[in-house]
């Protein structure tokens, strides 16, 4: 790791003190602090450090290795009275993350069309907030410009900006979709120049790169980045041919117990993430998996979609992580974020559109590092000939061999 400057870089924290001064010592105090019952990892402490001494960054790491400690640890050190802003690209991303800093004793908030009506929200914000979760249309709308940049008070308390899963910004930011994330330089002016911006995901092509470097306006400040690696010893991975198009479900069918009767209980299914790319594929999965299901085991298999409520999308989340329920088949609105540690399956039915994708879908399984988990892909025959790998975006990257798909060039 390189050393700090001994002269002054123009917005660069030189010194810090004591109980920061170096990673080994922000590693013993992000442990104090956080109540923390694992070690921080070396490269958490030392991107903290980099971050705390205000450097812009990146940081590159697979699904489940502590992203987010990243924003808790900046949190809790960055100093007395002030705070972080961390860009979130769904609610109930937001609503989890808020849980676990809570659970590490920080004072967390997530603020969206839900809550932004909450009068004692905004004077949280104002005064004893450390941690804040936002979308980037929250971060870029009127109600926000009025109540926070134009607050100088509000302003002077920002530390840092993450911008969590920031291959959003090249994937969704370039249509219609969420243009917002395209936008975001503009809060930059707002935020000062000393507030450092971090941007963290588990995929990034050298084109994504250039994207979030450029959005961010990264470049006018000093930059520090790393590349974690995406190796997750717990995950198998294997791809095969999709056989059943009409009903993909019973492609899986093998997943479930292998003798089912009255006694069956939930605990006996694998906890299971299925994806499918519309909500009706979802719902006809749902409906075939009941079907296969004693009574007593049928409302153990609930969908996941974005048409979907906010309450009836936390109940359906909450369940699956008590384990009441077992197998949720959901779109990429499960896709990010949302870390349930025990999911012994993560299914992909269909070719998504890139490798991104399929990485973010596959990382929802064995996020505790230690239970051995299925990542399988399965899509239609054509797609394994050569001829289709210049036209389909997601095969660009991945190749067949013995059943395993990896990818032929590296996330940063």
């Amino acid at each position: 790791v390189p050393k700090s400057p001994s002269k002054t870089t123009q917005g660069i924290r030189t010194r810090l003190p004591d109980r920061l001064k170096d990673a080994k010592s922000i590693k013993e105090t992000l442990k104090s602090e956080l109540k923390l019952s694992f070690e921080p990892d070396d490269w958490q402490a030392h991107f903290i450090h980099r971050i705390l001494q205000r450097y812009d960054g990146i940081c590159v790491a697979a699904t489940g290795l502590g992203k987010s400690l990243l924003f808790e640890g900046t949190a809790k050190l960055v100093g007395k009275g002030q705070m972080v802003f961390v860009i979130c690209p769904l609610k109930s991303l937001e609503r989890d993350q808020v849980q676990h800093a809570q659970e590490k004793g920080l004072d967390a908030l997530a603020i969206n069309e839900d809550t932004e009506k909450g009068p004692k929200l905004w004077e949280q914000l104002r005064t004893t907030a450390q941690i804040v979760y936002l979308s980037p249309e929250m971060v870029l709308s009127d109600v926000f410009r009025n109540k926070v940049w134009k607050d100088t008070r509000i302003r002077r308390r920002l530390g840092a900006v993450f911008v969590d899963e920031a291959h959003c910004i090249d994937e969704w930011g370039e249509d219609d979709f969420r243009p917002q994330y395209r936008q975001l330089s503009t809060i930059r002016p707002l935020c000062g120049y000393d507030v450092p911006f971090i941007a963290c995901t588990a995929t990034c092509q050298s084109s994504t790169f250039d994207i979030i470097w450029r959005v961010l306006r990264f470049g006018s400040r000093p930059f520090w980045g790393v590349d974690v690696g995406a190796d997750r010893p717990n995950l198998l991975f294997h791809t095969r041919v999709l056989k059943n198009t009409d009903n993909p479900v019973l492609d899986v069918l093998n997943l479930l117990p292998s003798n089912i009767t009255e006694a069956t209980q939930q605990d006996d299914i694998d906890k299971s993430l299925f994806y499918f790319d519309s909500e009706r594929a979802c719902r006809d999965a749902v409906d075939t998996l009941r079907k296969c299901l004693p009574a007593h085991l049928r409302d153990t298999i609930y969908p996941f979609s974005s048409d979907m409520s906010e309450t009836a999308k936390k109940l359906c989340w909450e369940g699956f992580s008590r384990g009441t329920l077992r197998i949720v088949c959901a779109t990429d609105a499960a896709g990010m974020g949302c870390s349930i540690p025990d999911v012994k399956n993560s299914v992909i039915f269909g070719l998504p559109e890139s490798l991104s994708v399929v990485i973010q879908r596959w990382g929802r399984a064995g996020r505790d590092r230690i239970t051995p988990s299925l990542c399988l892909l399965l899509i239609p025959s054509w797609a394994f000939r050569p001829e289709t790998r210049p036209t389909i975006p997601a095969l660009q990257c991945i190749r067949r061999k013995g059943g395993v798909v990896f990818s032929e060039r590296g996330v940063f």
